[in-house]
């Protein structure tokens, strides 16, 4: 993750001599990050030493900061988070926090994960990943408490949820490649599953693990 570079004694420094080598890592972080972002974006496979020559660095400079695809992978998704998801939710929370709001954020987190999808395949456990976000974040928590108290989504919905949610609609085969429709519709079936009318009691998280 960004938070656990390699480097970080050295990003941290911001003063004395190594303030140039700080800001001059930080451009190559930078640098990384957005080929890695574009080259994850198109058809086919990717090497490493392609997204190296893209970001205009050294192949031993990228392993440096990332040492395989997946921490790479890792890092350009936590950045998609903090451009992209964090102010959606941001968007959200100022809003009425209706259903149709609620479903309109679901549908552009779907989309964006499909335009993020060799970042999303590259990455191990999207859950675990995405819930390490989410976990410094209170933007999620903000948002869950608006729909909740907007009757839009069950009050025992808790925020370590929604990575798995995530990681079950990325998981369902084809629905990423789905037209706008059909994917508006199994994303209402999915909210109204979610929603507190006619709900049953979710079984505690220590039930759930006994049953394992």
């Amino acid at each position: 993750m960004i938070a656990h570079y390699q480097n970080e004694s050295v990003l941290s420094d911001t003063t004395g001599p190594l303030q140039a080598l700080r800001a001059d890592a930080a451009s190559s972080i930078g640098r990384i990050l957005a080929a890695a972002r574009e080259a994850l974006r198109r058809p086919g496979s990717t090497t490493l030493n392609l997204i190296a020559k893209e970001a205009g660095v050294g192949i031993a400079t990228l392993y440096r900061h990332f040492p395989n695809r997946e921490k790479l992978a890792e890092a350009v998704m936590e950045r998609v988070f903090v451009e992209e998801v964090r102010p959606l939710l941001t968007e959200f929370c100022a809003s009425d926090a209706s259903r149709d709001d609620l479903l309109s954020v679901a549908e552009r987190l779907v989309d964006l994960l499909e335009r993020e999808r060799g970042v999303v395949e590259s990455i191990g456990n999207i859950a675990s990943v995405t819930s390490e976000f989410l976990a410094r974040d209170e933007e999620l928590r903000d948002t869950i408490a608006r729909a909740q108290a907007a009757g839009n989504l069950r009050p025992d919905l808790d925020p370590d949820d929604v990575p798995a949610l995530l990681a079950m609609v990325t998981a369902v085969p084809g629905l990423l490649d789905t037209d706008q429709g059909t994917r508006r519709r199994y994303l209402s079936l999915l909210l109204d599953g979610l929603n507190p009318t006619r709900a049953q009691e979710l079984p505690g998280r220590r039930a759930v693990e006994a049953r394992r």
